[in-house]
């Protein structure tokens, strides 16, 4: 199974094989692709894998992909029992028709209490040219997920995030531009942007529970202050980044903070490369965790 995340224009990439012990990761690494023509999204892409397989002695791979959340749209809506014709009505009255025409859009329930549905918006062209380029490319699609989400499914499959009863994914951004997502009894919670700038930080965006996020912002500036030696607002707090910003991650971490723990699946998953782990910079390989769904490690 070979999973690519994407972020900005930096693909990673990590190749894992089954074994009687578990996933078997063969190789890992990153590329570099600017987009010159953004009408030629199929030729880019296309770019993008075909590179990514010549790295990867790997035949005919089978591919999970988690994209940039900058590439899909984000809302909310009240659906009580997940009626999907509640949902339908709600794209169709807030969102513009010809939009619906050129946007998939996949629903995830939040918490029950909250009657809400998370709506994810991926832009058909996407999926199309995926779809396209794995045929020329003799390869398969196994999923698309997105950043942060693909994540939380890498807590969940390599470090038993579920045995927790409540679980943050927290993404370091740049600029201290960070994302967070509140798991609680299996359900979401809460996912926001937060900008940890000056003493109180600002509240970037935010979809679902609003006090609860207020929490976690809170225990943020606690622990940003050393205030405090672990999060109240959550049981466990998995960190990450996916951009290369090391110096804030270093920083969280070297508290010691009681219940954070780094997200990288190096640091869990057996190598065939006798290789030491750097366990701040193979931090992006986070989101390559919807390649592990379903699977034991």
């Amino acid at each position: 199974m070979l999973a690519i995340s994407q972020s900005g224009t930096t693909y990673h990439y990590l190749n894992w094989i089954p074994s009687e012990r578990g996933p078997l990761v063969t190789q890992h690494g990153s590329i570099q692709k600017e987009v010159e023509n953004p009408d030629h999204i199929d030729q880019y892409y296309y770019d993008v894998l075909d590179e990514i397989f010549s790295k990867v002695d790997n035949g005919d791979p089978i591919c999970t992909f988690s994209l940039d959340r900058n590439h899909v749209l984000f809302s909310t809506c009240f659906a009580a029992d997940n009626n999907p014709e509640l949902i339908d009505w709600h794209l169709s009255q807030a969102l513009d028709e010809k939009l619906n025409e050129v946007v998939d859009y996949y629903h995830y329930p939040m918490a029950q209490e909250s009657g809400k549905m998370l709506n994810i918006g991926v832009p058909k062209n996407i999926r199309q040219s995926f779809q396209s380029n794995m045929r020329l490319l003799k390869s398969k699609l196994n999923g698309i997920s997105v950043g942060i989400f693909s994540a939380e499914t890498g807590a969940r499959q390599w470090m038993q995030a579920d045995k927790h009863e409540s679980y943050l994914i927290w993404k370091i951004g740049k600029k201290k531009m960070d994302e967070l997502l509140l798991i609680q009894n299996g359900s979401l919670v809460t996912y926001f942007s937060f900008h940890r700038s000056g003493k109180k930080g600002k509240m970037m965006w935010q979809f679902g529970d609003g006090t609860a996020a207020n929490l976690i912002i809170q225990d943020i500036l606690k622990v940003q202050s050393e205030k405090s030696t672990k999060f109240s607002s959550a049981k466990q707090v998995f960190i990450y980044t996916s951009d290369g910003n090391i110096k804030d991650i270093k920083f969280f971490h070297q508290l010691n903070l009681e219940n954070l723990t780094l997200l990288n699946p190096l640091m869990v998953l057996e190598s065939t490369e006798n290789e030491k782990v750097h366990e701040y910079n193979t931090l992006p390989l986070a989101e390559t965790g919807n390649a592990f769904r379903g699977v034991d490690v």
